[in-house]
């Protein structure tokens, strides 16, 4: 389980701070103490049209992040996880396309495991 601490979400509020979605994406993860999973599952149900089944897949967050990791193991994404991470969300919403609510816990997530080491482990869907 990977989990940010309060002063991590108030880092990133001050990072993602011009990103109105990016900021209730952290409203979430707040409310759900620094949990990635949970907000992420919680996000989802909210942004997304499908009722996405999570009960019991306590993998969701990993498991979106791999199916998204062609583009984010792309060398260019390597510059925007180095500077403010609005622009790996917005890249990472607008390429995956998924609502950027729920790119950021994803790009939180490559962020706080490092993006070499997931994209070392990454198992992209063909």
């Amino acid at each position: 389980m990977i989990t940010i601490t309060p002063e991590e979400i108030t880092q990133f509020r001050s990072q993602l701070a011009d990103s109105p979605e990016a900021l209730a994406a952290l409203d979430a993860i707040e409310e759900c103490k620094g949990n990635l999973e949970a907000a992420a599952q919680l996000i989802a149900v909210e942004t997304t049209d499908t009722e996405v089944s999570l009960r019991g897949d306590s993998n969701y967050l990993d498991n979106l992040a791999q199916k998204l990791s062609k583009i984010i193991c792309q060398k260019e994404f390597d510059d925007l996880m180095t500077e403010v991470l609005t622009a790996a969300i917005a890249t990472l919403a607008a390429s995956g396309n998924i609502p950027v609510a729920l790119a950021t816990p994803v790009v939180i997530y490559v962020a706080k495991i490092g993006k070499k080491q997931f994209c070392e482990t990454a198992k992209p869907e063909s």
